[in-house]
């Protein structure tokens, strides 16, 4: 037990972060009661001190206050107002206590709804990333991934990096038949997923451009593959 933990610790520094108690009833205080035995949902890090004088930030959202409803596989539904997706680590966290955060796995749970956005995470091409499910039906689903670039500052004054910087990044992906592939938001690619139905492909179009909706725009993409679900 004791060089697992010792293990745990030295690969949580690693990444960013010093290993605090695990589970404890802080975390089980800030984070609320629904979760019966909180260890089996995550555990608790200290956050280190990040690189001084950074902008941007390396979290999918601006700010930590967020309605969430946590869905674990038993069909559970937990509720709090404290979250973040950590982009470099593609884990869920929870600011618990000072300088300490709570980290979800995905072990006992399905999903987060934050912000009624719905997020989870699959496995693909050897690895493991957190997608928001843009759209879904009973044959693909479209996603939004999210990744974090660290841009360093330059003394150089026509590049205007004083600072270093942490920069967001977003892409669409198209999840088919336990594949993911990138996925571009445009009208050949939209049309494209009725499976080759012209008749279908004609009055979706026609839909767009009676509605003023755009193939280019997430909002609207979403009304036009509704209409094609119900139509």
């Amino acid at each position: 037990m004791k060089k697992l933990l010792f293990i745990i610790t030295i690969l949580s520094t690693f990444l960013g972060y010093s290993q605090s108690s695990i589970g404890g009833s802080g975390a089980q205080q800030n984070l609320g009661g629904g979760f019966g035995n909180i260890d089996a949902f995550g555990y608790s890090v200290k956050s280190l001190n990040r690189i001084p004088q950074t902008d941007g930030t390396f979290y999918l959202f601006d700010k930590w206050e967020n309605n969430c409803v946590i869905q674990t596989m038993d069909n559970q539904k937990i509720r709090i107002k404290n979250i973040n997706l950590n982009i470099e680590r593609h884990t869920f966290e929870s600011q618990i206590d000072g300088d300490s955060i709570f980290a979800f796995n995905f072990n006992n749970i399905d999903k987060f709804i934050i912000n009624n956005r719905v997020y989870k995470n699959f496995y693909w091409n050897d690895d493991i990333k957190v997608y928001e499910i843009v759209f879904e039906n009973e044959d693909f689903q479209i996603l939004k991934g999210f990744r974090v670039l660290f841009v360093q500052a330059s003394v150089n004054p026509m590049l205007k990096r004083g600072r270093d910087k942490y920069v967001r990044k977003e892409a669409y992906y198209l999840r088919k038949d336990n594949k993911i592939s990138t996925f571009k938001l445009k009208k050949k690619k939209i049309l494209k997923l009725v499976n080759g139905d012209v008749e279908k492909a004609n009055e979706i179009e026609n839909y767009a451009n009676n509605n003023g909706l755009s193939f280019n725009k997430e909002t609207d993409v979403i009304k036009i593959l509704d209409y094609s679900a119900k139509n």
